[in-house]
């Protein structure tokens, strides 16, 4: 059986064969621009918020530590310890510091290490104090762990409310892909359904 196609015929499937090929190579591009939104997402969850969370922990039990220390009042013990703990303290602030912060972390984060700071000038002042004061070391030393805490309490909020926007973000990209791609199929079979028109179309005399 000898298929026939006039001009016209061969013209629109050509148009309609080269809308397909558009088609899918515009989709192609778009998942792959999508894919890779998720892809970075789910990085910055893990490097930015997951890696952040876990270094303000560290900070916090650190800072646990050095009031339990001042607690006990045990000057024998103190000072060194609590240079180690300020050393471990500065390096997870490093840390944290080089992951990517947002504008208001920043600000809560610069709080953060200005009450850090007082909090060791206050320190200074206590190790000079031989034998340390009991009511100077567990009442004067509570603003400044106020302080601390109320910044890392902060910045605790902070990764929470950022990770939802990340996931949000990447739920938007997959659900744009996948409607797309629903799309697509919804398109390919009416452009195959005018396509088997066009061939079996007999054209007018």
């Amino acid at each position: 059986m000898e298929w026939k196609f006039s001009l016209g015929q061969r013209i629109r499937t050509g148009a309609a064969l080269l809308v397909v090929f558009l088609l899918v190579l515009a989709t192609n591009m778009m998942d792959s621009n999508h894919f890779r939104i998720v892809q970075s997402n789910l990085t910055t969850i893990y490097e930015d918020r997951l890696l952040a969370k876990d270094y303000l922990y560290k900070i916090s039990r650190q800072i646990q530590a050095k009031r339990e220390l001042i607690q006990r009042s045990d000057i024998e013990q103190w000072s060194d310890l609590n240079t180690a703990l300020n050393d471990s303290i500065q390096i997870l602030n490093d840390r944290f510091a080089s992951t990517q912060l947002t504008e208001n972390e920043a600000l809560v984060f610069e709080s953060l290490k200005r009450n850090i700071r007082s909090l060791r000038e206050y320190e200074l002042k206590l190790q000079r104090n031989d034998p340390l004061n009991t009511e100077l070391t567990t009442s004067g030393s509570e603003r400044y762990f106020t302080a601390v805490y109320d910044d890392l309490d902060a910045l605790f909020k902070i990764q929470l409310e950022e990770s939802d926007k990340v996931i949000s973000n990447a739920n938007r990209a997959i659900d744009t892909s996948n409607l797309i791609s629903r799309i697509e199929i919804g398109v390919l079979i009416a452009i195959g359904l005018l396509i088997q028109l066009l061939v079996f179309m007999r054209p007018l005399k």
